[in-house]
């Protein structure tokens, strides 16, 4: 199972980092040895700063040669079909074809409000503007628009559809898609309901996103019922956790801890959560 990491919104004082931050802190993830950067968006919900994802993956792939880049999840309702192709052909580019786009039809209500969307239109846009987006990085014609994709590029980025465990998107992701991402707010009973559903599908690809961490946290109980699943507990249990989901079946797990800085994980703190998980077993 391989291992991703989100990056920090902030520097340590709370102001805003620079290109130059989210490289070196880029960099610093992939020699400690993960396997990815994944980063999820918020725009209306949030009350403190929130980047263009896009654009923290493209400083972060300016100073890294191996790891995987990616959203989890980009809501893909709140933008026009043709330019969200042209961003993520654009991102797959300048990554050097090291990015993969996690989009979903979006679970907060906020984010709808913020932008002039109608949340209750959510799923109906996310059916009707998905496909257009991948006819489009096919090259293909979709009304007047055609992005006219990169030989190198065509086709891609992949897609992965973010969804709860329940809902027939997991489905369409094994069959339509390049895989699904799940998401860490669940319970582990959810997640086992998900990749069963995702495998009996023909499934490939399949990833736990948003999987909070805190080494330094005291033990707290895990029942497998309660969501949000997490690892805020020592190291030893912290494996543990992450081992359970690795008997499930997943190919990926991918931490994050909200609002966090360079100060509250540190260089030593990437190499112990990194040591969690066997390097490429």
């Amino acid at each position: 199972m391989k291992l991703g990491i989100s990056l920090p919104f902030y520097r340590p004082d709370r102001t805003a980092p620079t290109s130059q931050d989210i490289q070196r802190r880029a960099h610093a993830v992939e020699q400690a040895g993960f396997d990815g950067i994944f980063i999820g968006e918020s725009i209306g919900r949030a009350t403190v700063a929130r980047p263009d994802v896009l654009h923290w993956l493209v400083a972060a792939a300016a100073a890294t040669e191996r790891v995987e880049l990616g959203t989890a999840i980009l809501e893909m309702p709140l933008r026009y079909p043709v330019e969200f192709a042209q961003r993520l052909m654009t991102t797959y580019a300048l990554t050097g074809g090291r990015f993969v786009a996690g989009v979903g039809a979006g679970s907060t209500r906020a984010d709808f409000d913020a932008v002039g969307v109608p949340y209750d239109e959510r799923f109906r846009l996310f059916n009707e503007g998905l496909p257009v987006v991948k006819r489009l990085l096919n090259g293909e014609t979709v009304g007047t628009a055609n992005l006219h994709p990169w030989p190198n590029v065509r086709g891609r980025p992949p897609l992965l559809i973010g969804s709860w465990e329940s809902g027939a998107w997991v489905k369409r992701a094994a069959r339509e898609y390049d895989g699904w991402m799940g998401s860490g707010l669940t319970s582990f009973n959810a997640m086992r309901q998900g990749i069963t559903r995702f495998r009996d599908a023909g499934g490939s690809r399949a990833m736990v996103m948003t999987v909070g961490v805190n080494l330094k946290a005291p033990r707290e109980p895990q029942p497998d019922d309660q969501r949000p699943y997490r690892l805020y507990c020592p190291p030893d249990e912290a494996a543990d956790r992450l081992a359970r989901i690795a008997s499930l079946g997943y190919d990926w797990v991918c931490l994050t801890s909200i609002d966090h800085t360079e100060a509250d994980i540190t260089d030593e703190d990437l190499a112990a959560i990194r040591s969690l998980v066997p390097v490429h077993s």
